[in-house]
């Protein structure tokens, strides 16, 4: 009895020991898993704060800036006063703030009795028989003002309604630097001139 119980026991200890052995072997890769479940999209990041506003800019100059011009002046022979010639002279106080000379352009506007037209000098206006003129610097070396000549072309003498400031004949000059100077402008219109340079009345 005693020795079937020896096998009996020395046949478990082999089993035991085979199956020892076979567990230590890797066995063959097994088929592949189901894929898992997404993850969770990530959370966007908070937007930035906005920029606080800008200052405003400074306003832009008038576009007349630079630009000298005279009110109306209504005529004054305080030159030459002659029944079929004359001559008046306009200073400009605004001299020293422009470079004059070759670099500025000099117009000067005239207006007559009995019609609204403006006209650019050198010119006869509504009349047949006149010449409104101008010379720029009173022809010195002072630059100090424009000279303005009426004379009469068929040797017949002025009448009133021709020379009078009273009558409504008076003038005005424009001087534009070249920096103000525009290339499209026509400077024979004067009203195309006003608006340009925002010119008051």
């Amino acid at each position: 009895m005693k020795k079937l119980h020896f096998i009996f026991l020395t046949i478990v200890a082999m089993a035991c020991t085979v199956l020892v052995a076979c567990s230590a072997e890797d066995g063959e890769t097994g088929p592949q898993g189901p894929q898992g479940i997404p993850g969770i999209d990530g959370q966007d990041g908070l937007d930035g704060l906005d920029g606080t506003d800008g200052q405003d800019g400074t306003d832009g100059q008038d576009g007349n800036a630079n630009v000298i011009f005279s009110n109306w002046m209504e005529a004054d022979w305080n030159v030459q006063d002659d029944p079929r010639a004359k001559t008046m002279n306009m200073l400009i106080t605004e001299i020293d703030n422009i470079e004059l000379r070759n670099k500025t352009l000099v117009f000067v506007y005239l207006q007559q009795w009995g019609t609204s037209s403006i006209y650019p000098m050198p010119n006869a206006g509504r009349w047949s028989n006149t010449l409104y003129s101008y010379t720029f610097g009173n022809n010195g070396i002072t630059l100090n003002g424009i000279t303005v000549t009426l004379i009469s072309t068929n040797g017949v003498d002025l009448t009133e309604f021709q020379y009078s400031g009273s009558r409504g004949n008076r003038f005005r000059y424009v001087l534009i630097p070249e920096s103000a100077q525009s290339g499209k402008l026509d400077y024979s219109n004067y009203e195309a001139v006003k608006s340009f340079y925002n010119l008051p009345d």
